[in-house]
């Protein structure tokens, strides 16, 4: 039920900006580390994970460079890593990710973007995002100033003005094959000092949606890059399917690391399925994702009981109904409103979980206001710890109430909710458990 609103945040982060010009460029060293940081340097290795999906990962908490930021020019922080796999040349990548007008073309809420200054390999640019919704308060059309600068095979940004004032990011690109090329970004912005005021009342009213703003906005990046370069793949699932990730044990144990030494989740933007429903089928994306807890799978449990939900999110979950229909079913009806600080989003909602065993469920709804919502938890033993496994998908439908189905204006509106949602679920249980 998060994952509604939180998409709504994603997508103001990325794209509330101010227009204040620079007046000149600015002496930046970046030390972004690489994605490959985690990954011996290795791209095949971490083209092996990724696979045909879009893969999201942290780094471990590192001194940045932000020379924007005068008071703490060099800040500790938390890059988030994005990786996927494109059939083009590197040569190909290269010359789009270099060339800044390109951009408008990439990017669904970009309008323009105006070359204001350049220097060799460095180049200011301003960029117009614009988004329409039916809900003209939250309608956006914003200026953000950024600084490129191109390496041997990366381009470096620097935000250098905007209400998420302090921020940076690279994309990387290393060949695969002549025809085949891994694309990273990595990126880190302060979302703790904020100035756009709309912003900041929205993430005040629902501060959580910081914990999935950084890989919804590395989401809705590669998604873009990925849509431009590669046809859809859809799956056919039966029901009661989810869409398989072909990982092996060491693939497995390497996730458990990842997210045991940055203590963030490992998700996996999959490709399209469609499931089946009374009606036809419907096309939707799951987001799979891993979180390491130091935890057994017993004393992880009752976080796959929908009771639960109500003391991660009790500013949102305003009331939980529970029925059992039959054995190892549970019913859930959640009461819910969303506060986005300028306005509330009542809907509710009924979800019906089946235990398959005591370390795994499945969900679905099957009534309210959200029709198309499908998911699992299940809890995997590792060394000294336990990975919670959750594989989503949800979207809202055209028959939503106006509130909800406004935010179906949002561009991938059916991929950032749910990849945000699990980082915030994930998240928020790691907080319960200090």
């Amino acid at each position: 039920m998060q994952r509604f609103a939180y998409g709504c945040g994603i997508f103001l982060t990325l794209i509330s900006y101010s227009n204040i010009s620079v007046a000149q460029l600015i002496t930046w060293n970046e030390n972004i580390p690489s994605s490959l940081a985690l990954f011996q340097q290795n791209p095949q290795q971490l083209a092996d994970l990724t696979q045909n999906n879009i893969l999201i990962y942290a780094q471990p908490y590192s001194k940045t460079n932000i020379p924007t930021q005068k008071k703490n020019p060099q800040p500790t922080v938390q890059f988030v890593s994005a990786a996927i796999i494109v059939p083009v040349s590197i040569q190909e990548v290269a010359k789009v990710l270099t060339d800044y007008n390109h951009y408008v073309r990439l990017f669904p809420t970009l309008k323009s973007a105006k070359i204001e200054e350049k220097n060799g390999t460095t180049t200011r640019v301003k960029y117009k995002v614009q988004i329409p919704t039916p809900i003209p308060v939250l309608n956006f059309n914003e200026d953000i100033s950024m600084q490129h600068q191109v390496g041997n095979n990366s381009v470096a940004s620097l935000i250098t003005d905007a209400p998420v004032p302090y921020g940076a990011g690279k994309f990387e690109w290393f060949s695969l094959a002549p025809q085949k090329t891994l694309i990273t970004l990595t990126q880190w912005g302060d979302l703790n000092q904020i100035n756009s005021y709309l912003l900041r009342k929205i993430l005040a009213a629902v501060p959580d949606a910081k914990l999935g703003i950084p890989i919804g906005s590395n989401a809705f990046i590669l998604e873009s890059l990925k849509r431009k370069w590669t046809k859809n793949q859809i799956t056919a699932l039966d029901a009661g399917q989810f869409p398989p990730l072909q990982l092996n044990n060491n693939q497995i144990k390497k996730i458990s690391e990842l997210s045991r030494s940055t203590g963030y989740p490992v998700s996996f933007i999959q490709p399209a399925s469609t499931v089946p429903y009374a009606h036809g089928r419907e096309s939707m994306r799951f987001t799979t994702t891993y979180q390491y807890y130091p935890k057994t799978p017993q004393q992880l449990q009752s976080w796959l009981n929908p009771v639960s939900f109500q003391s991660l999110f009790p500013r949102q979950i305003k009331k939980v109904e529970l029925s059992s229909p039959a054995p190892q079913l549970q019913d859930a009806h959640f009461k819910v409103s969303v506060g986005l600080g300028v306005m509330n989003i009542p809907f509710d909602f009924k979800m019906r979980f089946n235990y398959i065993d005591a370390n795994q469920s499945q969900y679905s709804a099957i009534g309210g206001d959200l029709r198309f919502v499908k998911g699992e938890m299940q809890l995997l033993p590792q060394n000294n710890g336990t990975l919670l496994k959750m594989t989503n998908a949800g979207k809202i439908d055209d028959k939503a109430p106006f509130l909800l189905r406004a935010m179906r204006s949002l561009p991938y509106h059916d991929i950032l909710p749910a990849a945000g949602g699990n980082a915030v679920f994930s998240l928020k249980i790691k907080e319960k458990m200090k």
